[in-house]
């Protein structure tokens, strides 16, 4: 290990809580449902919309963003699903990750407050917004799903399996069914678009013309082409 790297986990040990693996389920999609344990968990104050980071790889201060879909502060446990698409640390660690490992992360943090939603939910993302939807689930049933994906029967399979009813498209260029999709469900309520930076850019400036504008629209991008550093 090198002077940097070590220097890397001296700091990480400062800021970074160590939490248990306790349960790993594979789903179809390349998903992966992951519980943690960690008495830091106890006394965090959790929203549902919140993010947690977590270190896949010692010797960098590199850390990657998962959204909770459930906090159980009594337990100590969370619950994060993750999207093993691509090679990077987090999708190896995922590909890897064991009942009884130990990983370090830090929050849950500020990210998307789902609170005290304005009336019905209409809810665009794709692979990367799965968690977000679950946790939504935590708030209100009243929600309107459409997703795009590079595999949409595979996508509608994972959501079946979660309880989510929702429309998936195939992810095209032009987002031309999605925004179609997203504008039939939406009402003049709450619209919460995230994924794709340039799908939430799109979905967005879209709903201004719909025929009943969002009253609230919360949005974030989570990844974009070419880019990383995104959560």
């Amino acid at each position: 290990m090198t002077a940097l790297e070590r220097l890397a986990d001296l700091a990480g040990s400062a800021w970074l809580d160590t939490a248990r693996v306790t349960e790993v389920a594979r789903l179809p999609g390349d998903f992966v449902r992951v519980e943690l344990a960690a008495d830091s968990f106890r006394k965090a104050t959790w929203v549902p919309g919140a993010k947690l980071q977590f270190r896949p790889r010692r010797g960098t201060l590199s850390l990657r963003t998962y959204t909770p879909v459930s906090w159980d502060a009594e337990r100590g446990v969370t619950e994060l699903l993750g999207f093993t698409h691509g090679d990077g640390p987090a999708a190896q660690w995922l590909r890897q990750v064991a009942a009884g490992d130990a990983c370090e992360v830090f929050g849950p943090r500020k990210s998307i407050d789902l609170r005290d939603p304005a009336g019905p939910v209409t809810f665009v993302g794709d692979e990367s917004s799965v968690a977000l939807a679950c946790a939504l689930r935590t708030v209100t049933a009243e929600v309107s799903h459409v997703f795009e994906a590079r595999d949409p029967a595979g996508l509608t399979e994972v959501l079946a399996g979660l309880g989510l009813d929702a429309q998936v498209v195939e992810k095209t260029d032009d987002r031309a069914e999605l925004l179609r999709l997203a504008r039939a469900a939406a009402g003049p309520a709450t619209l919460v678009v995230t994924g794709d930076a340039a799908t939430v850019h799109t979905v967005r400036r879209d709903s201004r013309t719909w025929p009943q504008p969002p009253r609230e629209v919360k949005g974030k991008a989570y990844w974009a082409a070419g880019r990383t550093g995104l959560d």
